[in-house]
């Protein structure tokens, strides 16, 4: 969908819209192999109208999708005004152009082929009446929402003989550089993750370097295009060591876990401080509280929505039941029903419902007897209490040291499921760091707001966050967020690792025992395979999200266990990630190809996975 509010925004800035008349897409690599199951085209086709991923209404992406296919018009940059907003007159950026498109015709599967740069590649082309391209440009989804934007080529860009590409679009021209209206852009949605690079703050639009260091080359950059069915080569690639990012104004930059465990040592600061005084380079300090708010107000209606879910089954071929709402009316204590009640059944019978525990919630009580949980909320002696890393003279102040032995480890899965199951229909979902990982973090916050919160649940939620999100930023950068380029151990095994930190640092732990936490939890991914039954993110993606919840919890009580000293670092694990990435066949990066994908005979309907 941001590929797609990119292009038409870049058309409409270079007053090309309303000379369009047709369009062409192609999708190649891991998105022509699984993007039907994915729901590409349906957000593709959004992006294009203009919607915006963040603010779009879900259930009408689908609807909207058959229009578009029964009509065979595309309206493009409809909705643009609501995404990019008016102009300096006032007035909406653009009211759009409707095309005609044929969805079978105009939209191509580009089977056995692979872009240069990475796997998931999008190539849209435009032509006037006459047939003419007016503009063509490439894509690269590269993992956690994150789009790498092409060379746009127009053939009124500066050059002395423009090669427009062809009628198809399915090759660029020989020279893109000669009809390029601007470069390749590795920067561009990556580091800011706007749609214009002009609306993103200073500090943010140039990127830290002409290269994306986690780019794992699957083809060469000679070639246009290039088979998926030849093995990858065994290799052993050499060690890469990225320069230090220029900092764009931040507090404490960092570019690896070595040079934050330095910042944090150095400034007795906690990792979350270190992020939040990063994130003030940019934003305003109730920015930061609000967009923090809305990313746990999103995962948690995600949770609400899938195990309240009245749907049997999820979409597709596949037909998978749901099982969040029936694993969660097994539980006693439903969060978002209200506690138990006197002679409530076993499914839910007879609860009233109450909102589930927020941000303004009242910190929970103790349980009670015979309700499956235990109190947790016990004080820790002084004599007992360890030293607590981090500055209390800061608007993020360190979590206290808490009780490691955790009740009712049921509801992690539940959660994690209903996350899922809630992608796997099209929902609204948090990145965290990818769509088919969305359920590790949002279900090991939300077992935290039930059984660890206590009287500050604000600042537990801030450390939560952020120090999860500096954990995805060194693996964003040191290897890769995306399963076209490094399998399930890229989605889930990130998250995992991502999970264990934030875990860590509401139970008190300090940065120390928070990276070590993140290496186990990759540490026990590393080679995972992404091989989804039809290519839909739904066996064995759901369960594997349940599970990667499980296993950050385990490991943060191992870290927690220890003294923080371990024998890999979290950069040395990094590096094992991207050169197992590296060497993974392709069948096992979310092609479908190998694995569950082929050894699996499915049948119309099964029960669940």
């Amino acid at each position: 969908m941001r590929a797609g509010v990119i292009f038409v925004s870049d058309l409409a800035d270079m007053n090309l819209l309303d000379r369009v008349h047709t369009i062409k897409i192609n999708l190649y690599g891991s998105l022509a192999l699984t993007g039907a199951g994915h729901m590409t085209p349906q957000a593709l086709l959004g992006g294009l109208e203009g919607d915006d991923c963040e603010t779009v209404d879900p259930p009408s992406v689908p609807v909207r999708f058959e229009q578009i296919k029964e009509a065979k018009k595309l309206h493009l940059g409809k909705n643009l005004f609501k995404t990019l907003g008016a102009d300096v007159d006032g007035k909406p950026v653009t009211e759009g152009k409707v095309i005609n498109f044929d969805y079978d015709a105009d939209l191509k599967w580009m089977f056995g082929q692979v872009l240069p740069h990475h796997s998931n590649g999008i190539r849209m082309s435009v032509f006037d009446v006459e047939g003419e391209m007016l503009a063509t440009n490439d894509y690269y989804s590269v993992g956690g929402g994150f789009v790498v934007n092409g060379a746009l080529a127009t053939p009124s860009s500066p050059t002395s003989n423009p090669e427009p590409p062809s009628p198809d679009a399915s090759q660029p021209p020989s020279d893109p550089s000669a009809v390029s209206a601007h470069p390749i852009d590795w920067g561009e949605n990556v580091f800011y993750k706007h749609i214009r690079r002009s609306d993103a703050e200073g500090g943010r639009r140039a990127g830290s370097s002409p290269l994306v260091e986690n780019l794992l080359p699957q083809v060469e950059a000679a070639s246009s295009t290039t088979s998926l069915s030849a093995p990858s080569p065994p290799h052993t690639p050499e060690k890469l060591t990225a320069p230090p990012p220029t900092s764009g104004g931040q507090a404490f930059p960092f570019h690896n876990a070595a040079s934050l465990l330095r910042q944090c040592k150095t400034r007795n600061l906690t990792i979350a401080q270190v992020v939040y005084e990063n994130e003030l380079t940019w934003n305003r300090p109730e920015v930061v509280h609000d967009k923090l708010v809305k990313i746990w107000t999103t995962m948690d209606e995600c949770i609400r929505a899938g195990v309240e879910s009245g749907e049997k089954t999820l979409p597709g071929p596949l037909a998978v039941r749901r099982r969040a709402p029936a694993l969660y009316a097994r539980l006693l204590k439903g969060v978002y029903r209200g506690a138990a009640l006197p002679g409530a059944t076993a499914t839910g019978g007879g609860q009233s419902r109450s909102e589930g525990p927020g941000i303004d919630s009242p910190p929970p009580q103790s349980a009670t007897a015979g309700s499956g949980s235990l109190d947790l909320i016990s004080p820790i002696t002084a004599s007992a209490r360890p030293r607590i890393i981090g500055s209390f003279n800061h608007p993020i102040t360190p979590c206290p040291p808490r009780r490691t032995n955790f009740p009712a480890i049921d509801y992690l899965t539940c959660y994690a499921i209903a996350t899922n199951e809630q992608n796997a229909a099209g929902g609204r979902i948090v990145t965290a760091p990818t769509n088919g990982a969305a359920g590790v973090l949002p279900a090991v916050l939300k077992y935290c707001f039930e059984f660890i919160f206590d009287d500050d649940p604000v600042r537990d939620l801030t450390n939560f966050l952020l120090t999860a999100a500096a954990i995805g930023m060194l693996f964003k950068r040191g290897a890769t967020l995306s399963a076209a380029e490094g399998g399930c151990m890229a989605e889930v095994g990130v998250a995992t690792a991502m999970a264990a930190a934030g875990f860590v640092a509401v139970l008190g732990g300090g940065p120390d025992k928070i990276l070590q936490a993140s290496v186990i939890g990759i540490e026990h991914n590393l080679g995972l395979t992404c091989d989804p039954l039809n290519g839909q993110v739904q066996i064995p993606c759901i369960e594997r999200n349940a599970l990667g919840a499980v296993k950050a919890v385990t490991a943060a009580q191992l870290a927690l266990a220890g003294d923080g000293k371990h024998s890999v670092s979290l950069d040395d694990a990094i590096t094992a990630m991207r050169e197992t990435a590296r060497d993974m066949h392709t069948s096992y990066k979310e092609t479908s190809l190998g694995g569950l994908a082929t050894a699996v005979k499915v049948p119309v309907a099964i029960p669940d996975c």
